[in-house]
């Protein structure tokens, strides 16, 4: 050992030492100032981390073997059902399926306010039913079984905030775990929690289609957030071929072309117009509030809003971290070009909430079953379709009346006439007039090991044609409509790579 004195400072400098230094640097380790690599893009340093600890296992499904997820569509309910039950034996079958498993899951597409004592009102917007259902269906749907519920969707807010904060409160008193709504944007994202015995339920719910109005918004500086609904905004672009694109550019130039001064009134000719643009064509060419692009062959183009994709990923990455098993599911109107393809964004967001987490994506809101995969091991169900779809809506009001005034004047004569009931049935017969909208499943997925053993779907029959008071309750299928429905889920989910057995009329999942 040498010492070697400088200034009054001892050091000590030995074969040992610089042994230790060697070993330091081969095993990676750095020094306080030294520089230190990135992480991988989207995956945390774990060297600052407890070992004993690390975080990627807070993304591992830690739910106990055997626990099972029955997952149903839209619930449109609009009175309590549990009194049938005594006297419909296929409604209580389908009730059984669902009491049977350790979590049941829903989306709840509905106000429940007591309209005598309520002291809002009905949020007017174009086009659609303001739903509305008492009270005591959230108690209803908790004895029927239910104990997951989403809530970001289009009807959320069709009784306004008041609204909205109302079927909370009732849904909370029921015991039902809800997710989708909030007084802020953040507390809209957020995961809620259901507890069993059998592990912790996270469910993060989400909506891409939904009116302006009802869209959550952060705080800004002396701004207050806004309540409503966790949104998940998207842009559409139509994609079209070259020909019709020179079609396109043909009515624009025709309707915008340059103007060498602006025309007269109306019914008065133009004034000389210019030849508009040729050449090239546009991309995106802006026309009639759609955009479009060139490409091969004619379809939609979906892209996500970047800042609620990202925030949407985190909340579900953080609701895994905190659950034993996370739900993440998504309300959509959007399609492909045709009914039966899926939207193409709605794909990449259900990849990536299982990539950030997520151990089954249910996604909902097209009124018809969509699609099945299996990604990464953990199921995701494009189309839920509905569940309950009650034609039974009382009151509705005046805006939908006055928007439809040529059509009851078409049939009645005098719109006066039309009752609620009249209006719901020619509204459905324009745009719900389908045996689809009335064919559904609920899905029961077992998981074992930490991963889906076996997924089981159960056809079910909403009664398309019966009278209102017992239409839209679903029912087990009969054997032929059984094999319908699922056939028609082996043909929309074989592309996806998804087998679908079907066995003593039920269809079977097992995935590899």
């Amino acid at each position: 050992m040498t010492i070697v004195e400088r200034g009054g400072a001892a050091s000590c400098v030995t074969h040992l030492t610089a042994i230790v230094c060697l070993l330091v640097l081969a095993a990676g380790w750095t020094f306080a100032g030294a520089p230190e690599s990135a992480p991988a893009p989207g995956k945390p340093s774990s060297r600052h981390f407890d070992p004993r600890r690390p975080p990627e296992r807070e993304l591992l499904t830690g739910i106990a073997d055997g626990f099972t997820l029955a997952a149903v569509g839209d619930c449109i309910i609009s009175r309590p059902l549990s009194p049938m039950l005594a006297r419909d034996a296929g409604f209580a079958a389908v009730v059984k399926v669902l009491r049977d498993a350790d979590a049941a899951f829903g989306n709840f597409e509905t106000s429940a306010i007591d309209l005598r004592a309520f002291k809002g009102f009905p949020q007017a917007w174009s086009g659609d039913w303001a739903l509305v259902a008492p009270p005591e269906v959230a108690r209803d749907l908790k004895a029927l079984g239910f104990d997951l519920l989403s809530r970001a969707n289009n009807h959320a807010l069709d009784w306004g905030i008041d609204g909205m904060r109302e079927t909370d409160r009732c849904l909370d008193e029921a015991g039902l775990v809800h997710a989708g709504t909030g007084e802020h944007r953040a507390a809209a994202r957020a995961a809620r929690y259901f507890e069993t015995e059998r592990g912790r339920i996270g469910l993060v719910s989400m909506a891409s289609t939904f009116p302006e109005f009802a869209e959550a918004l952060p705080p800004r500086g002396q701004a207050p957030g806004r309540p409503g609904v966790n949104a998940l905004k998207t842009r559409r672009d139509t994609i079209v071929t070259p020909e019709t694109m020179q079609a396109l550019l043909k009515v624009r130039d025709a309707l915008q072309g340059e103007r060498k001064e602006c025309p007269g009134p109306p019914g008065e000719a133009a004034s000389t117009r210019g030849p508009g643009a040729a050449g090239k064509l546009p991309d995106p060419l802006e026309l009639f509030g759609e955009r479009f692009r060139p490409g091969d062959r004619p379809g939609y183009h979906y892209v996500a809003d970047p800042i609620d994709l990202d925030e949407n990923i985190r909340s579900i990455r953080q609701g895994k971290q905190h659950s034993d098993l996370l739900v993440a599911t998504l309300h959509a109107h959007e399609e492909g070009l045709g009914c039966d393809q899926t939207a193409d964004f709605l794909r990449d967001l259900a990849h990536a909430a299982i990539d950030a987490g997520a151990d089954a994506f249910f996604g909902h809101g097209v009124h018809r079953l969509g699609p099945i995969e299996i990604y990464q091991g953990k199921p995701i169900f494009y189309g839920l379709a509905n569940f309950f779809w009650s034609d039974i809506q009382e009151p509705m009001p005046a805006n939908l009346f006055e928007q439809n005034r040529d059509l009851l004047t078409t049939v009645f004569g005098d719109p006066g006439k039309a009752t609620d009931a009249d209006l719901t049935a020619l509204l459905n017969a324009a745009g719900f007039q389908d045996e689809l909208v009335f064919q559904t499943i609920v899905a029961v997925s077992r998981y074992d090991g930490g991963r889906v053993s076996e997924i089981l779907l159960y056809p079910v029959d909403l009664g398309y044609g019966m009278r209102l008071t017992r239409s839209g309750v679903p029912r087990l299928a009969s054997p032929a409509a059984a094999r319908a429905i699922l056939e028609r889920l082996q043909r929309l989910s074989r592309p996806y790579g998804t087998s679908i057995a079907i066995e003593k009329n039920v269809g079977v999942i097992r995935p590899l």
